[in-house]
Parts: C-alpha cells; sequence; structure tokens
C-alpha cells in the first residue's frame, strides 16, 4: 500500500522550485538544510523519482519534478481552502450561540446564565428567541436554534435533553375572588369548574396545568404573555396559573392571592438540543452554567 503524501514535504518541494535553493526553502519552511535533504530523499525513494537536481549553483527541478510540484500546488491550495473554512466554522461556533427559551427560563433565569457566560466568554455574542415551549422545540429540530429551554412536563421526543432545575406553579387570584380566602386545598373538581386565564396552548404552563388537572379547563381567556396573564388575573377576568417566580411582586404587594390546590404543580426546567450533533462550545458552557446554577 503506499504511504499518504505528505503536506509539509510538498509544500517544500513548491519552495525549492521558487527558490532554486534548497538551503533557501529550508529556511523558508523553518527546518535545517539536513532535514530538508532528507525529506526529499526519502519521497524520491518512496515514489522512485528524481525529483530535485542539485549542482554548485543550487538547486532546480528535473522535469518530473516540475511535474510534481505542479500537481502540489494544487493539493496545496485545496488543502489551505479546507482548512480555512473549517477555521471559519470553528470561529463561528466559538463566537455565537442561538438560544431558544421559554418565557419562565428567558424572563427569570436565562439573563442570569447568559451573565455568567459573557464573565467566562467574553467573545460569544448570544442570540435568544423568546417563544413557547412547543416552539423551543422546533426550533432546535430545525436548526433555527443550537440549544433550547423548555419548562414543560411534557418533553420532546426526537431530541438529547438534560434536566436543569425545577419550576412550580401557583394558581393565583384576586383578592375580592372567592378563592381569595380559602384555607383548604382546592379540589381537581372545584378547579375544573372554574374558568381560567391560562397561557396559549403549546406553552409549558398550559401543559403542567393540564396534565396536573387531567381534563381539559373553561377558558375565559388565553394569553401569550405572563404579564398579560397577570395582568388579567388582577382584573378579576378568572383565577390565573403562573409560575410563582413570576408573581412575587404581585403577592407580596396583596395584588394577587395564592390559592392552595390539591394538584402537584412543579414541573422540570429542561435543556434541549440536536442528539446527533456535538453541542458548540458556547451551548456546551450555558448547558454547564445552567447545571451549576441549580446545584447552588
Amino acid at each position: 500500500m503506499t504511504p499518504d503524501l505528505d503536506l509539509e514535504t510538498l509544500r517544500l518541494l513548491v519552495a525549492i522550485s521558487e527558490t532554486g535553493s534548497l538551503t533557501a526553502a529550508a529556511a523558508e519552511r523553518g527546518i535545517s538544510q539536513p532535514a530538508a535533504s532528507a525529506r526529499v530523499r526519502e519521497l524520491e525513494s518512496r515514489w522512485r523519482l528524481a525529483l530535485v537536481h542539485r549542482s554548485a549553483r543550487g538547486s532546480r527541478m528535473t522535469t518530473d519534478g516540475e511535474a510534481v510540484v505542479s500537481w502540489a500546488r494544487t493539493v496545496l491550495h485545496a488543502a489551505d481552502t479546507m482548512r480555512a473554512s473549517m477555521q471559519a466554522l470553528t470561529g463561528q461556533r466559538r463566537a455565537g450561540v442561538t438560544v431558544a427559551a421559554s418565557l419562565t427560563v428567558a424572563e427569570y433565569l436565562l439573563p442570569r446564565w447568559l451573565g455568567e457566560l459573557h464573565d467566562r466568554r467574553p467573545e460569544v455574542q448570544p442570540v435568544l428567541k423568546v417563544v413557547n415551549s412547543e416552539t423551543v422545540a422546533d426550533a432546535v429540530r430545525s436548526g433555527q436554534a443550537d440549544v433550547g429551554f423548555i419548562e414543560s412536563a411534557d418533553l420532546p421526543v426526537g431530541l438529547a435533553r438534560k434536566v436543569v432545575g425545577r419550576d412550580r406553579l401557583v394558581v393565583v387570584v384576586a383578592p375580592a375572588h372567592p378563592w381569595a380566602r380559602r384555607r383548604a386545598p382546592l379540589t381537581s373538581a372545584e378547579l375544573g369548574a372554574a374558568r381560567w386565564v391560562l397561557r396559549e396552548s403549546g406553552s409549558g404552563t398550559r401543559s403542567t396545568f393540564e396534565s396536573a388537572l387531567r381534563r381539559e379547563p373553561q377558558v375565559a381567556m388565553e394569553a401569550t404573555s405572563t404579564a398579560a396573564l397577570v395582568g388579567a388575573a388582577v382584573a378579576g377576568v378568572g383565577p390565573g396559573v403562573v409560575s410563582g417566580r413570576s408573581v412575587s411582586a404581585e403577592l407580596e404587594l396583596g395584588r394577587l392571592v395564592a390559592v392552595p390546590t390539591d394538584l402537584d404543580l412543579w414541573r422540570p426546567l429542561t435543556c434541549v438540543w440536536r442528539g446527533e450533533e456535538r453541542l458548540s462550545e458556547s451551548a456546551a458552557e450555558l448547558l454547564s452554567i445552567a447545571i451549576e446554577a441549580s446545584r447552588r
């Protein structure tokens, strides 16, 4: 079996052809003259060709040598193009990461995670897409996002995933609502009879609540943002279900009241990515930061 060609030896041959001197070519390639001479002899012996004619006036390529140099230039150009292209790909991976995240994660957790990513890798330029959990999974599958964070108990199929924390939903009502004075936990039957202010279908909050309730709730209003949902609950449109993180101020100020229930409203916060692809350095760093934050 014929050994593969050595690109460095091909570069040396091109340098000899261009300088007319083995010594000058060796200096250009950063090796000693004896090492350069040994490389040429080894190549000639391997292929049984005379490539360089040496004389007191210098070194010149033989007819076969000129042909080899011509082919070498083509090979080296292709290799250099490939190297530059791969370096560009690596640079793009290191310099940027596109993150898709559901509302709770995007509003209350990701800012701290991205801040720590900036401290560790200031050259990284993240792009954040804020969508619901279902759309996060679609964005990751389609390659529109490198990594995604969802807040749904219904985990997407076909994606690699890692739980990075937990979040708890709370049922909230305006202070004038009859449930505001409730002390005993509301039952599933009582909750199922109410008309709710909820996030849209496909959101992690909605799917978690429906799974816990084990029935399709009656809807008084759908909101595509947490702020709109909270505002409607404060206005008395109906009871709402939101992440406890998002209503801490309203609960503290008494604009909303948290109502006890017998539902399990805990949900995982999960990172998802395309399992057939290796995470970029930036995405892997962000995932590591999210896991560390949950442990703290």
